[in-house]
């Protein structure tokens, strides 16, 4: 079957079974003559599934701290601050590029760049273009790279990690294929 095709039906599914279980539960809750303002609770199921779509489309930042700790493999810092953010939404094979930009005190970020060294990331230049990186890029006015590492695994997927120049910034990129 076509990826295409199972992706629009799970999301016929998706929006249909929510909006067919609060139409139920309308009627119901209309026909037992129960107070009109417990008639809202009838709109639960579309209000869940609004919110886990919303979530899939605009991930949380949440998302982003599991994606650091992939990457540089240390819990996110306490002084972190995720200031843009976004990823491409994944493939029928689960996956994506994501890219977001980090502010540390300097301490962490002192112990971000050991660890990537003391992990086996490799000081480059070079860089991958990605549009989820070129957004991100963006947001970063007047801002150059300071130093750049990067890490590419056998099972196709790549890390980078960008320290700007302000002593403060980190742009961080994951990409899997």
């Amino acid at each position: 079957m076509d990826f295409m095709f199972l992706l629009f039906i799970a999301m016929v599914i998706g929006i249909t079974v929510p909006t067919g279980i609060s139409y139920v539960l309308y009627k119901w809750i209309k026909k037992k003559g129960i107070d009109k303002r417990l008639r809202l609770l009838a709109f639960i199921p579309i209000f869940i599934a609004a919110y886990f779509i919303y979530d899939a489309v605009y991930p949380s930042d949440e998302f982003y701290k599991v994606d650091f700790k992939e990457v540089t493999d240390m819990e996110f810092p306490k002084s972190g601050n995720i200031i843009a953010k976004t990823a491409s939404f994944p493939d029928h094979f689960g996956d994506y590029i994501s890219s977001f930009l980090i502010e540390f005190d300097p301490n962490d970020l002192k112990k971000l760049e050991n660890q990537l060294i003391n992990t086996g990331f490799e000081e480059k230049t070079n860089r991958m273009s990605s549009k989820e990186l070129d957004y991100i890029e963006q947001r970063v006015e007047g801002k150059e790279y300071a130093k750049q590492f990067v890490y590419q695994l056998k099972n196709g997927k790549h890390y980078s990690v960008g320290f700007l120049n302000d002593n403060k910034s980190v742009i961080v990129t994951r990409v899997s294929w």
